[in-house]
């Protein structure tokens, strides 16, 4: 069984989360397959298999809306769910990745709150065309943030997704409320390109690659640059962060929580989980949805405690 958050995790804590007891043919089997870890999880991420999320077209609840196009011409696609005008929460997919993948979030929503989860540029509904800055991904989501007359949003950024809801967070101070980042990118030192990469990010093999692979493979390569940029405008950042990571991710390792932890002015919460590899949305949803109520909790009562007037 997976252990679930003991309590909400305080500005600066780092809660430690048990991974679920083995029988010695388990442990005996986790040890064998270890080795192959890294290749497991880039198979899992670039083909997707086992993280397939249907989302009902005749469900009343879940709708899909183009937003105006973008300076580009191309559409911004976004799922909703939830209560129009409710507290907003934002979810961005990593890369590759759909706003469907967010569907198991959008298919129980609080009462009070619109889940929005769009497929970023470059991905799903949202046009062919990369989108390969992370400065030019971030600005295609502003219209996601409301005008500067509604109240803050919440944004949940996984993966590639992390680094997108810190940098919109950096340019829209007063846009957004508190970040939740699952196994988020971040630490630019880490960030390495194969020479794979650069192979398939040639114009005969990327007219090859599904669009979405394409897509990743050319955001992926230049993401380094932007975690750069970005890097400068986290001592900034003052707002509520939680970080919620497993220690056996491959793909984007635990020390890119212990960066930010070290980089950013107002220090997050931090959950760990023992064992739990990079797709924590699925593995994980539970721990993820716990993290989120607590974030959207601790902003209410910080509402309600700016409401009561001074005696």
């Amino acid at each position: 069984m997976i252990a679930d958050l003991p309590h909400c995790p305080v500005p600066g804590e780092i809660v430690q989360l048990a991974a679920p007891e083995q029988s010695l043919a388990g442990d005996a089997l986790t040890f064998i397959l270890e080795p192959f870890q890294p290749l497991r999880e880039q198979l899992i991420a670039i083909t997707g298999i086992g993280l397939e999320a249907e989302v009902e077209g005749d469900d009343p609840l879940l709708r899909r809306r183009n937003l105006p196009t973008r300076a580009d011409g191309q559409p911004l696609s976004v799922l909703a769910a939830g209560q129009p005008g409710g507290q907003r929460v934002i979810f961005i997919h990593g890369s590759p990745g759909l706003g469907e993948e967010w569907a198991g979030f959008l298919a129980d929503v609080p009462a009070g709150r619109l889940y929005l989860a769009p497929d970023r540029p470059g991905f799903g509904n949202s046009g062919p065309t990369p989108v390969t800055d992370l400065q030019d991904q971030a600005d295609a989501l502003v219209p996601l943030l409301g005008t500067p007359a509604q109240p803050p949003v919440t944004l949940v950024g996984y993966s590639y997704g992390g680094p997108l809801a810190l940098r919109l967070a950096a340019d829209h101070p007063d846009r957004v409320a508190a970040l939740l980042l699952v196994g988020a990118a971040a630490d630019p030192g880490l960030e390495e390109i194969h020479p794979l990469q650069e192979v398939a990010a040639l114009d005969f093999f990327a007219q090859m690659l599904p669009t979405e692979l394409a897509s990743s493979n050319a955001e992926l390569m230049s993401l380094r640059a932007g975690l750069e940029a970005l890097a400068r405008d986290l001592p900034g950042l003052r707002l509520p962060v939680t970080i919620v990571q497993g220690t056996a991710d491959t793909l984007v390792p635990a020390s890119n929580a212990d960066y930010l932890r070290a980089h950013l002015a107002v220090h997050p919460a931090t959950v760990m989980i023992e064992g739990a590899d990079h797709f924590l949305p699925w593995s994980h949803a539970p721990v993820l949805t716990r993290a989120l109520d607590c974030l959207l909790e601790a902003q209410t009562v910080q509402r309600s405690e700016a409401s009561v007037p001074d005696r």
